[in-house]
């Protein structure tokens, strides 16, 4: 089945982390539909003088010509990876409710199986949601994956996928399984960081694993893993840069006491993203 990611564009090349982050990690690339989205500022043409309207008029002009080249860049990068042309559509629309409200109603719009943020996009999410009421609002409407690319390392492999046996968890579990079900150089790791508070981890072990199978991710590319934790971040962390994971994925509540509580604000999920930066964070409500 075709995937169709949402990829959020910058115009500085260098912060292109998601679009390089997507083309090092399919390897099945005729599978995988891409629309690359630039939000672009617009300059305010009110009722001034005909001097202001005018350099107003230039400068939304100017944004909308970055917005373009960054876009013609990122599709360039794109099908040098081995993206069919065919696949990548380009968008370009102006700013209108702000940078993150105007991804998140794109998102929710076009269907897409999950929003690539790179650097510069999870700088801006996270600015965003220091404001409570902006979080609320988040929390209702971001229903699809987030993919956040920080600084991800190119030609990494595999998935660290994190269950705890809730339900965020068994719908990342699905998205994983959607998204490598065709994928066959990259194998799955259920991974769970035990504290001493979880009761059968055996079954929810099992019961992700059922998530994966029915997905088509084949059973030899399925791994186990329970490590004794004292600090669930720290040991996800440690064990991702020591297997060199491409991928760490968890369910957006995490464990009860809130993995990722509150998107990524005063959580533990705000720790775990300023440690993982090679490996790419996949992130499911």
């Amino acid at each position: 089945m075709q995937k169709h990611l949402l990829i959020t564009i910058s115009e500085d090349v260098r912060l292109m982390q998601g679009v390089r982050f997507v083309g090092s990690f399919f390897s099945n690339k005729a599978d995988v539909e891409l629309t690359l989205l630039y939000v672009s500022p617009r300059a305010e043409v009110g009722s001034g003088d005909k001097v202001q309207r005018s350099i107003d008029k230039k400068n939304t002009e100017i944004y909308r010509q970055k917005g373009e080249r960054a876009l013609e860049i990122a599709r360039s990068m794109l099908i040098d990876r081995g993206f069919p042309g065919e696949n990548i559509t380009a968008k370009l629309m102006f700013k209108q409710f702000g940078t993150i409200k105007d991804i998140a109603r794109e998102a929710k719009g076009g269907s897409y199986d999950a929003v690539v943020l790179g650097k510069r996009g999870y700088a801006i999410f996270e600015k965003v949601l220091q404001d409570s009421v902006t979080r609320a609002l988040m929390e209702r409407n971001i229903e699809f994956p987030l993919w956040i690319c920080r600084q991800p390392e190119e030609n990494r492999r595999n998935v660290l996928l994190c269950v705890d046996g809730s339900e965020p968890s068994l719908r990342i579990t699905d998205h994983v399984g959607f998204m490598l079900q065709h994928e066959q150089d990259h194998n799955v790791t259920l991974f769970h960081a035990d504290t001493g508070g979880a009761k059968d981890i055996d079954r929810m072990l099992a019961e992700a694993s059922r998530v994966l199978l029915n997905n088509g991710v084949e059973k030899e590319r399925i791994t186990v893993q329970v490590a004794p934790s004292s600090g669930v971040v720290k040991t996800i962390v440690r064990e991702t840069e020591k297997k060199a994971y491409a991928v760490v994925a968890v369910g957006r509540a995490g464990m009860k006491k809130g993995l990722l509580k509150g998107w990524m604000v005063g959580s533990r999920s705000m720790k775990l993203l300023e440690e993982l930066e090679k490996a790419a964070l996949w992130v499911s409500q």
